[in-house]
């Protein structure tokens, strides 16, 4: 009976320990992100004190100390754990990274794109062509409803008008790659000049 048990006992903890290594392979082969693992555990030297190994690399000292560990595959039956820390990072980024990914992706992305659109028009910067003129615009403005001459697209336009506010997003948009520096008052001087030019010719032709 006593053997019975005891070769009982010896299958229960066989069958629990393939299982527990079985959920161990299904977890390790997750896609990243699935799963997060526990740190691993802490080495000690044989006289009790903790295990420290040689820095190869730049570290900061900010206040900031949190980490993040993943499980990362290696090969294909293999995976290791990979630790980030805080103190690899400069303090702006670690500051960042203190955040959920996708949180801190956020902010970078937007200084990207600033940066990006700064550098695309700077070229623009002080140049005032005449195109993007108040004139200008009015005369496109004018040019496209004078274009748009087909009669559903227009009775669709009234409909929504008459249904209430309708945000169209090209009415506030900016209208060209030079508006920061050519503001609503920026005009056409030459083309003021000939229009002051021929109304006073047809004032000269009125009173004679």
């Amino acid at each position: 009976m006593q053997l019975y048990l005891n070769g009982k006992k010896q299958i229960c903890i066989r069958m629990n320990n393939n299982a527990h290594n079985v959920f161990k392979r299904y977890v390790a082969s997750q896609p990243l992100g699935i799963n997060i693992p526990e740190p691993p555990p802490r080495e000690f030297l044989p006289n009790g004190e903790p295990k420290k190994y040689r820095l190869n690399q730049r570290y900061y000292n900010h206040k900031y100390d949190w980490e993040r560990w993943s499980l990362r595959p290696a090969g294909v039956f293999h995976t290791y754990l990979h630790g980030e820390f805080a103190k690899d990072h400069k303090p702006l980024m670690a500051w960042l990274l203190q955040f959920p990914l996708p949180l801190a992706f956020i902010p970078y992305f937007l200084f990207a794109f600033g940066l990006s659109f700064t550098f695309h028009h700077v070229s623009y910067l002080g140049i005032k062509p005449k195109r993007f003129t108040v004139e200008w615009v009015e005369a496109n403005k004018e040019r496209e409803r004078a274009e748009n001459t087909n009669p559903v697209t227009r009775y669709l336009d009234r409909r929504r008008k008459e249904r209430g506010p309708h945000w169209i997003l090209e009415d506030y948009l900016p209208a060209h790659p030079c508006y920061l520096h050519m503001s609503q008052y920026h005009h056409d001087t030459e083309l003021l000049r000939k229009r002051e030019e021929e109304a006073a010719e047809k004032e000269d032709s009125s009173d004679d």
